[in-house]
């Protein structure tokens, strides 16, 4: 009996074992492929522990690719970028949730130097919530940067690094030097994107991580740039090839050359004081501008570390702690379906109010149906929600083992709620979306997207404004807007308008009309047409009469238009509503871009910068970067993302970077202070 006993559990275990490996890879694919994390770092940690010690004790169950061997992602053959193998494989660190995990993680390192030191010393760092990336400098000028990949292997992704502003293009000194470090997005700019995505009735990023990731692969380097990236790096690749000792004096290093770290690097030699530090770093975290899930000790002295050693995964001589969570429990009271500009249908959580992160949360993200299903969330569960990045409220999963059998099952909704229309699902598609243009949803939507800043700019026209002109009628689409000047009168009588804002409002709406077509054909919110493909589709075309008249294959040709762009401008313009819209407006005299329109084409053809190019750096004191980049097309300039012989002219502000120096060295280059380009333009 007792053998079959041992036989049947090791036949569970090597199937346990399998179900981990599978469930982990799959965790990993959408972590670092798809950009997306559907389950926590503590709860994969948890599975990944699992796996490492059922393969310690069936090691005849252990194979070539487990997980537990190597890092991230484990499949690149959907990367459309190029696969460079790392000169060093790119580790991974153990990690700890209490400090006996340190106690235990430093008498580790005592035994494999197999002698005691009197003092040793540990670096005590913040570890960065974002992708991480090792770049290459030779004679100190940016030659490649590479994602991690799976470690041994990553992703060619030099352009879209050099796009982000604080990662240096050469450094002060003519060096040969890899240095690795991480990719984030600051917290301020991810909560303003997903603000503007919320508005746009695009999908919020989960958390600042996986934007970060997510922008780092994408194929036009320009939508790296406006994202605005910002870089931290921890670690030299061979650090005693130059002459570096300590870990602390790596970091100085790195500093004195030019690359950034984040200047949190305390050197502590007592398991005392690093616990004080732990608990200190746990809350002082929360006033940073970046995502960290915990902090890095790592030996100091480097001299020491190939004695430690290293797993085939992880160095010896460091290991991260990483922060609890933070997450509470409430009930799921019900959900709302809620309604975006494109149609789409989102699931919101009404919970019973809870703390969370100092604020009162009513409401929760859940993303779509498909989460729901998986996470298996039911109204009348109680539920562990957090915020991503502190910021979105999200329920993370349920709490099953309470359940009294009195919860109901979510059931999507088959017609939209607000206008009742059939919702639709478009194949491979997760969302449901209501296709009904007259979509009271839809139309706010659109009209709060029209009027955006990056649209037609129309100062004092926020949501709740639209949302009571809605409601009086006196606007429903978006070429209302331009008629609101009769309600003159009833708008001053509104509570919160007033004489002068009512004058500011209608100004606003008066001088939209002179917005470039560029912006104007953005406005239009033509599905996947963002600022970018807005510019590149209004320089190609002229003029909206030449758009319209495109075919597919016409719109194909033009450089950074792909077959879903080509098919939805295709589509846009023979739509009878869209063309009956873009009438009106041009009735209204809004720019777009006609041939004969003195406003567009003849001063952006001859205009003083025709033919010129320019490139901004620093800090401007008397523009906004949008500004300075409008004001500089409608003189027909252009703009560029980085400095190259190609470049005419540098506008430099204070703290200006790498863009300077790097300018300074072209001949060609001619540099202006704001003022002296502010002159040019007169």
């Amino acid at each position: 009996m007792l053998k079959l006993f041992s036989l049947d559990q090791e036949n569970d275990s090597k199937k346990r074992i399998e179900e981990l490996r599978k469930e982990i890879e799959r965790y990993n694919y959408y972590y670092y492929t798809k950009n997306e994390s559907i389950i926590s770092d503590f709860e994969f940690d948890k599975l990944l522990k699992e796996l490492e010690e059922l393969e310690k004790k069936y090691p005849e169950y252990k194979i070539e690719k487990s997980p537990t061997k190597y890092v991230g992602a484990t499949d690149l053959k959907e990367s459309k970028f190029t696969k460079v193998v790392h000169k060093k494989p790119m580790l991974s660190l153990s990690n700890s949730y209490n400090i006996e995990d340190i106690i235990a993680f430093t008498e580790r390192v005592e035994k494999n130097l197999e002698y005691k030191h009197e003092k040793l010393e540990y670096v005590l760092e913040l570890k960065l919530d974002g992708a991480s990336i090792s770049v290459t400098y030779e004679n100190g000028e940016l030659k490649r940067a590479v994602t991690r990949g799976d470690g041994i292997e990553g992703e060619d992704v030099t352009d879209n690094i050099l796009a982000i502003e604080t990662i240096p293009n050469y450094l002060k000194e003519k060096i040969n030097i890899e240095v690795r470090g991480e990719i984030v997005l600051p917290l301020t700019r991810f909560e303003k994107l997903n603000e503007e995505r919320l508005a746009n009735g695009e999908e919020i990023f989960a958390n600042p991580r996986n934007a970060a990731s997510g922008t780092l692969r994408q194929l036009d380097s320009q939508i790296v740039k406006e994202r605005g990236l910002d870089a931290y790096f921890y670690y030299v690749v061979d650090p005693l090839t130059h002459g570096l000792k300590t870990h602390k004096e790596s970091l100085d290093y790195l500093d004195k050359v030019g690359i950034k770290t984040t200047k949190i690097a305390e050197v502590i030699d007592d398991l005392t004081v690093m616990e004080k530090r732990i608990a200190f770093w746990e809350t002082e975290r929360e006033k940073l501008d970046f995502e960290t899930d915990g902090l890095v000790i790592k030996l100091n002295n480097i001299d020491l570390w190939e004695e430690v050693g290293y797993t085939t995964k992880s160095p010896r001589w460091a290991i991260a702690y990483k922060f609890p969570a933070k997450q509470v429990t409430t009930k799921l009271l019900g959900i709302t379906w809620q309604v975006g500009r494109t149609g789409k249908v989102t699931p919101v959580a009404e919970l019973e109010e809870v703390e969370l992160s100092g604020s009162k949360v009513k409401r929760a993200s859940l993303h779509n149906m498909d989460e729901i299903l998986r996470k298996d969330i039911r109204i009348g569960d109680r539920v562990f929600i957090e915020k991503a990045a502190e910021i979105i409220p999200q329920v993370v999963s349920s709490v099953k083992e309470v359940r009294t059998g009195d919860e109901k099952e979510v059931v999507a909704p088959t017609n939209c709620p607000v206008c009742n229309s059939i919702l639709e699902k478009e194949e491979g598609l997760v969302d449901l979306k209501c296709v009904n243009p007259n979509c009271p949803a839809i139309i706010q939507g659109s009209i709060e997207y029209f009027v955006s800043r990056d649209a037609m700019n129309i100062s004092g026209f926020g949501s709740k404004i639209v949302e009571r002109m809605l409601q009086l009628n006196y606007i429903k689409d978006i070429t209302d807007i331009y008629e609101l000047s009769k309600y003159k009168e009833e708008l001053m009588q509104l509570d919160k308008m007033g004489e002068k804002s009512v004058e500011k409002l209608l100004a606003s709406i008066e001088k939209s009309k002179e917005r470039p077509y560029s912006k104007t054909l953005y406005a239009l919110g033509i599905p996947f047409v963002g600022k970018f493909l807005a510019n590149v589709l209004a320089k190609k075309s002229k003029n909206i009469e030449v758009l319209s008249l495109m075919t597919k294959e016409e719109l194909l040709e033009i450089d950074g238009v792909g077959e879903k762009v080509a098919q939805s401008v295709y589509n846009f313009f023979k739509n009878e509503k869209s063309i009956e819209t873009i009438e009106k407006l041009k009735e209204y005299g809004v720019n777009f871009g006609k041939i004969d329109d003195k406003r567009e084409e003849k001063i952006v053809e001859h205009g003083k910068f025709s033919g010129k190019t320019f490139l901004f750096t620093g800090k401007l004191q008397k523009f906004k970067r949008e500004e300075i980049k409008d004001l500089i097309e409608s003189l027909g300039g252009v703009n560029l993302s980085s400095v190259s012989k190609k470049l005419n002219y540098l506008i430099v502000g204070e703290d200006a970077g790498s863009k300077l120096k790097k300018a300074e060295e072209l001949e060609s280059v001619i540099i202006l202070t704001e003022d002296e380009f502010i002159k040019m333009t007169k």
